[in-house]
C-alpha cells in the first residue's frame, strides 16, 4: 500500500477552520461517507481544541496535525508542537481538577466518535484511530440487501388482448 502521510499546523483556536479544511481533503480524498465523516470532523477538532485548553497557560504553542494511512484505518495525530513551559505560572491541584472535568465531556465525545484514542499522560498528544475497513464492508452488505429486494418482487404484468 502506498504511504500517505501529511501535516498540518494549527497556531491558535483561531485557525480551527484550517483543521476542518484538512480532515475534509482526506475524506473527500478516500471516499469516506458523510456520517463517518462527521465523525472524524468532530473527533480532530475536539481534540485540538482540547489540547488547546489544557496548554493554555504555555505561550507560543502550536498544534501539529499529522495524518496517516495504514490497513487499519485513519489515523489523526494531533500534538502540540512548542513545549515552552513557564515556572512562574505553575498551576495548583485545585486548578487542574476544575480544568480536567471541564474537559470529561469532550473526551467523552472523543472517545465514542473513534475507533481507538490514545491519550499521552503529560496532555501533549492525541491520537485518533478511525477503523475505515469495516465501512466497505457495511456498504456490500447494503448493497446485497437491495439486491436481494430488487430480485424477491413480484413483476405484475397485464397483458391487454387487441380488440
Amino acid at each position: 500500500m502506498k504511504q500517505d502521510y501529511r501535516e498540518l499546523i494549527v497556531d491558535g483556536k483561531v485557525e480551527i477552520p484550517r483543521l476542518e479544511r484538512f480532515v475534509e481533503e482526506i475524506c473527500d480524498y478516500y471516499n469516506i461517507n458523510n456520517e463517518y465523516f462527521g465523525n472524524i470532523l468532530l473527533a480532530t477538532t475536539e481534540a485540538a481544541e482540547i489540547l488547546f485548553s489544557l496548554n493554555e497557560m504555555d505561550t507560543g504553542n502550536k498544534i501539529l496535525v499529522s495524518f496517516d494511512r495504514n490497513q487499519r484505518g485513519l489515523i489523526f495525530k494531533i500534538k502540540i508542537e512548542n513545549n515552552e513551559t513557564h515556572d512562574d505560572e505553575v498551576e495548583d491541584d485545585l486548578d487542574k481538577e476544575i480544568r480536567k472535568h471541564k474537559l470529561s465531556k469532550e473526551i467523552f465525545i472523543i472517545k465514542a466518535l473513534t475507533d481507538e484514542i490514545t491519550i499521552s499522560v503529560n496532555g501533549k498528544s492525541i491520537i485518533l484511530i478511525f477503523y475505515v475497513t469495516s465501512m466497505n464492508y457495511e456498504k456490500s452488505l447494503q448493497r446485497i440487501n437491495k439486491l436481494k429486494e430488487y430480485w424477491s418482487k413480484k413483476v405484475t404484468l397485464t397483458l391487454k388482448k387487441d380488440e
